[in-house]
């Protein structure tokens, strides 16, 4: 007890809590400005509980495994071991009442709780280490938690919205498999005391990137209770997102409305900029200290090491900067509204048992795909699906046309899904669209 109530452990307490601080401002401010204080107490709850998750299933590890490797302290014991705890307790978190939330929801209390649990994380460590290996520690590991934590709320969510399959299951393993692989990355560099360097930045400002996509995208999509309203899955409300997309570029097309206005950067605003120039300017400054006289570091920072030096003063301002000034220039109607210069579209027999229509199809996610009909059928109508892409065809697929729907216009629509989807049309679709892709960066360029 007397070696914890130490200076230098009081002043890493204070670094965590004003890191844990920064970051939640900045995110709260970015973009989740309303929230109910009960709700982020609660988080704060479950992190305490997903720590203590964390704990029990490391010491049972260790039991079996007394003397652990770095990889298998990096990937399993520390990662795995950490991001399944932070997943159970968002689970927890939002298990009773997840239809009034929205994936949004998912991803700030997911920062909340990440936060916490990485604050009683880096409570853990305060006697392992030197002073400056604990401040880098406490100023990095911090944020991945808590960065991490949204990206699991924010899989849990979707995942929590899904159809009741498989593919929800493989969609949320996939999300926490990016976040175990980063997170263990970083631990690994941590524990060799190496490639630090070229491995902090990347593992920060990957992780940012990846939230700032999912927080895009998640602001185009549907609470609980509204999907639970239309009787729509999330991935079948983005499957028609994706379809009402590319209706609308042949729609603007007919009409010569263009939507080159809708990009896919916002410019920032005037306080990141100020933010961003605060944190790059001693990041600078650090820089020319360290090429003119390396000798100020020693007589200022007693025991500090190059790499702490380089890590501390020029590498992380620098990511403050880069996190502020990228923080909310994502522009999420560019993921609603803005269409390639010529979308990818492949065509499509339907054979029921009384009829036989062709249509078009825009988009598949992984065997279901919306497509447009002449007429309305009954729910789970068994029919046989003919796909084309270019002159390749896919025939007899046999299917389910799960429900169709018309809209205000009088239009009529087919959620259909496949019972198996053919491994050849996957990877030729992936491959044209990827194609087709590369075609529009051209024509976009050539047409802007």
């Amino acid at each position: 007890m007397v070696t914890f109530f130490t200076f230098s452990n009081f002043l890493i307490l204070g670094i965590n809590l004003a890191t844990l601080g920064f970051y939640y401002v900045f995110y709260r401010l970015h973009f989740y400005r309303h929230t109910e204080s009960f709700l982020q107490y609660t988080a704060v709850s479950f992190s305490v509980f997903s720590a203590g998750v964390a704990l029990a299933l490391q010491a049972t590890i260790l039991i079996l495994n007394p003397y652990p490797s770095h990889e298998f302290k990096a990937l399993i014991l520390s990662a795995s071991v950490e991001e399944v705890s932070k997943l159970l307790g968002i689970y927890m978190f939002f298990r009773k009442n997840q239809d009034e939330f929205t994936v949004t929801d998912g991803i700030f209390y997911g920062l909340v709780l990440g936060g916490g649990f990485g604050l009683f994380e880096n409570i853990l460590y305060f006697i392992e280490s030197g002073l400056w290996s604990q401040v880098l520690r406490s100023i990095t590991s911090l944020p991945i938690h808590m960065i991490n934590g949204g990206l699991v709320g924010g899989f849990l969510m979707v995942f929590l919205f899904s159809g009741k399959n498989i593919l929800r299951w493989i969609r949320l393993i996939y999300g926490l498999l990016i976040c175990i692989s980063v997170h263990a990355m970083y631990n690994y560099s941590l524990f060799i005391d190496t490639f630090l360097l070229l491995v902090l930045p990347f593992c920060i400002l990957f992780l940012f990137f990846l939230l700032e996509i999912t927080i895009a995208k998640s602001r185009i999509l549907l609470p609980g209770y509204v999907l639970k309203l239309m009787n729509m899955t999330v991935e079948e409300y983005e499957i028609i997102s994706r379809h009402n997309r590319h209706e609308g570029w042949i729609q603007n097309v007919q009409k010569h409305i263009s939507t080159k206005n809708i990009r896919l950067f916002q410019i920032p605003n005037l306080r990141h900029i100020v933010i961003t120039v605060f944190f790059i300017v001693p990041s600078v400054i650090s820089s020319l200290i360290l090429i003119v006289d390396p000798n100020i570091i020693s007589r200022f920072f007693i025991d500090m090491e190059f790499k702490d030096y380089f890590a501390l003063f020029i590498i992380y301002p620098a990511i403050l900067g880069l996190m502020f000034f990228f923080g909310g220039v994502l522009n999420p109607y560019f993921f609603r509204d803005r269409m390639l210069a010529v979308p990818l579209f492949g065509s499509v027999d339907v054979r029921t048992s009384d009829s036989e229509e062709n249509t078009a199809l825009f988009h598949i996610y992984w065997n279901k795909f919306y497509i447009p009909i002449s007429k309305l059928y009954a729910d789970n109508t068994r029919a046989d699906f003919d796909l084309w892409i270019g002159i390749s065809p896919y025939i007899s697929c046999k299917g389910t046309i799960l429900w169709t729907k018309e809209n205000e216009e009088g239009n009529c629509g087919a959620m259909c899904a496949l019972d198996s989807i053919p491994l050849r049309f996957i990877l030729e679709w992936n491959f044209v669209r990827l194609r087709q892709n590369l075609k529009n960066l051209f024509l976009r360029r050539h047409n802007d």
